[in-house]
């Protein structure tokens, strides 16, 4: 079969696009797209919605019918090859004729991983995978779905607004607004690309802020709230609309009275005993929160930061000073030499308004002190937007 590389370039670059169609509502699915193509025509096209609806592959031929036969699919992850909530898309692409897969990357998910594409070979189809810079953005796309499948931990990103010496409040705790309203509405983006935003109890108190998606489309995620012993405000605003928007606390240790009394306010409750934040984050992972994003304050940060469980960083960094004796970023001892500092990675800057906004892979974490903090007692990061 004769292979056209800029068509498979030009295709796959629409399959990526149509995959991110799905963000913030497939979880705990991936993110996938799908264009089947016929003589350097497009005759279908699909991406996955979310759980129970159909594989991206399957909208591509619904839509393709009987073009379908003879043709090319380009899709940014590996066709599954078991039964699910759906059928297994690799048959479906055999029966109906497909010729050809050019798959982004193999799925990591133990039901597939590779069985989809032997189940193609085995029956003729030809096979292309992963070519470099593909492999690269499939996984990047589905970064949340890849750690959680390979480690059983989300995605964690912390996002916060500090000031340009660190700050992320007023010595009084007052945090609004230090970032600029465009950076703002970019926040609450995020807010609706996760699938879980967490908070410490200490910003419940301080900032009671209801951690909804208003700046931006997109849906509610799932509130998650750090706390030892599962103590929150009676009339805080996740409290009160705990019917509406799932929220779970996450605790070490939880009375049988504080229990019942969140229950009976719709609240979940996740006790995570001596095993800390990453038990409690595997919690998550284990309901389908693959995608979380930190609001918290410098604690629950710091805290998160000095066990090794942020993956990616996110701040706003506004033009203006507060000064000292105000709350830092987060709340870690400081090293005793630079060589042992937080070392960032995939470093990528750009500009929000008047603001600076740092995207930012974590790398290398000093170890945690007896000093840090087990969750975030004062607020920051604007939580309460």
């Amino acid at each position: 079969m004769d292979v056209d590389r800029r068509q498979d370039d030009r295709f796959m670059d629409e399959a990526f696009a149509l995959a991110e169609r799905g963000r913030g509502r497939t979880h705990p699915n991936p993110l996938v797209g799908a264009v089947l193509v016929k003589d350097g025509a497009a005759v279908g096209r699909g991406f996955h919605a979310g759980p129970g609806e159909p594989h991206a592959e399957i909208v591509a031929l619904r839509e393709a019918g009987s073009a379908a036969a003879g043709a090319t699919l380009y899709c940014t992850l590996e066709p599954c090859s078991h039964h699910g909530r759906t059928p297994p898309c690799a048959e479906a692409l055999v029966q109906a004729g497909v010729a050809r897969v050019v798959a982004a990357l193999q799925d990591p998910n133990p039901l597939v991983d590779g069985r989809g594409l032997a189940h193609l070979r085995a029956a003729g189809v030809a096979v292309d995978l992963g070519r470099g810079r593909w492999g690269q953005r499939a996984q990047s796309q589905n970064a949340a779905f890849f750690k959680a499948t390979t480690t059983g931990l989300p995605l964690v990103t912390y996002k916060a607004a500090m000031s340009l010496d660190g700050k992320v409040a007023a010595a009084g705790g007052d945090a609004r607004w230090i970032s600029s309203p465009e950076s703002r509405r970019v926040a609450h983006a995020m807010r609706a690309a996760a699938d879980a935003v967490m908070v410490g109890a200490g910003t419940v108190r301080r900032d009671d802020p209801s951690l909804t998606v208003r700046l931006a489309d997109g849906r509610d995620p799932v509130r998650v709230v750090v706390s030892g012993a599962g103590l929150l405000p009676a009339e805080c605003a996740l409290l009160a609309t705990a019917g509406e928007t799932p929220t779970v606390v996450l605790a070490s240790r939880v009375d049988e009275a504080v229990r019942r009394s969140l229950e009976e306010r719709g609240v979940e409750v996740l006790e995570m005993g001596e095993g800390g934040l990453r038990v409690g984050l595997g919690m998550l992972a284990e309901r389908g929160l693959l995608d979380v994003l930190c609001e918290g304050g410098p604690g629950l940060a710091g805290a998160l930061l000095a066990d090794g469980l942020v993956d990616r960083l996110v701040l706003f960094v506004a033009p203006l000073l507060i000064g000292r004796g105000a709350p830092d970023l987060v709340a870690t001892p400081a090293v005793d030499a630079v060589a042992r500092a937080l070392r960032l990675s995939d470093v990528r800057w750009e500009t929000i308004g008047q603001d600076l906004l740092l995207h930012a892979d974590v790398g290398r974490v000093t170890p945690a002190s007896p000093e840090t903090e087990a969750v975030g007692a004062a607020s920051g990061g604007e939580a309460g937007a």
